[in-house]
């Protein structure tokens, strides 16, 4: 059989329809609480191998800096130094759809995206756990950007509980201009501390009976108490009075999410907040992970 050349990957990225802290670890990390949800708003990486070593990284967003500390170049160093170094280079291209500094693991999912494809066009066989072990050393949503889903997490965002999936609905998903950096949000987080927390077993139990409703208006993101961007609250009460069941900012933020039941009040509010977002998108909950779509014997 011809040795592959080329890999092209789906990498999605992901909302926290509830997130807590519960706690900061002698390393800095603040180990967390959170219900993760896989989105069909997926960043594409395609791997191929050139002629010559090295790693070589492309993206078609300017902003994103195309060198050793992109997550997608960490994430194959970290492959290369687990399974050995090709006598080949690499070079991994990057179409970018997830927004920046938005909390949607962009970053990450790029990541898993890179460990899933070096893993097929190497034929290297690890299975997802050892892809998993990989993927927390280089950024703490990595291993749920890898297994994808609707997953409880816990630890550092690494011990995963696999939950039932989310019911059907629309997810309207809006990133302001500003972005916001995970390590201030924590620093805010550790100063104030908050009032409000997720009701994580409340909220288990509605995803298990499947009351999207309930659910969707106990959702709770302890950072967004000290986000500090009035656009969040603008953004979450548009989705509120357009009919969403709830929003919520996602992660760190700065991007806001909301559940709809219906696609057309949905897409109504898309349409509403284009002139005060960068960015919307609508998406629908998904059951994976980053996932191969092709492998080629040639370059694309």
């Amino acid at each position: 059989m011809a040795m592959k050349k080329t890999v092209i990957v789906d990498a999605p990225g992901k909302v926290n329809l509830a997130l807590d802290v519960t706690g900061k670890r002698p390393d800095g990390y603040h180990t967390i609480d959170t219900i993760m949800q896989a989105v069909d708003l997926c960043d594409t990486v395609t791997i191929s191998r050139m002629s010559g070593k090295g790693i070589y990284i492309s993206c078609d967003r300017q902003m994103i800096p195309c060198d050793e500390t992109n997550y997608a170049h960490i994430a194959a160093r970290k492959f290369f130094e687990r399974f050995g170094q090709p006598d080949t280079a690499i070079s991994i291209d990057i179409q970018k759809r997830i927004p920046v500094q938005a909390g949607l693991a962009g970053g990450s999912a790029d990541a898993a995206g890179v460990l899933v494809g070096l893993n097929a066009l190497f034929g290297t066989g690890a299975d997802r756990g050892t892809l998993c072990e990989i993927g927390v050393q280089v950024g703490a949503d990595v291993p749920f950007c890898i297994v994808g889903g609707t997953q409880r997490a816990r630890g550092i965002g690494n011990e995963f509980t696999p939950l039932p999936p989310l019911p059907a609905c629309h997810i309207l998903i809006a990133k302001p201009g500003p972005g916001m950096s995970t390590p201030e949000s924590y620093r805010r987080y550790d100063e104030r501390g908050v009032k409000r927390r997720p009701d994580m077993p409340a909220l288990l139990r509605q995803l298990e009976a499947g009351e999207l409703r309930a659910f969707a208006r106990g959702m709770v993101n302890v950072l967004e108490e000290v986000a500090d961007l009035p656009e969040i609250p603008f953004l979450r009460e548009r989705m509120c009075e357009a009919g969403a069941l709830g929003a919520l900012m996602s992660g760190s933020g700065s991007a806001v999410f909301g559940i709809f039941e219906d696609r057309g009040p949905a897409k109504h509010c898309m349409r509403r907040l284009y002139s005060h977002a960068e960015a919307v998108f609508l998406s629908r909950a998904v059951t994976y992970g980053a996932v191969v779509l092709d492998l080629l014997d040639r370059e694309p």
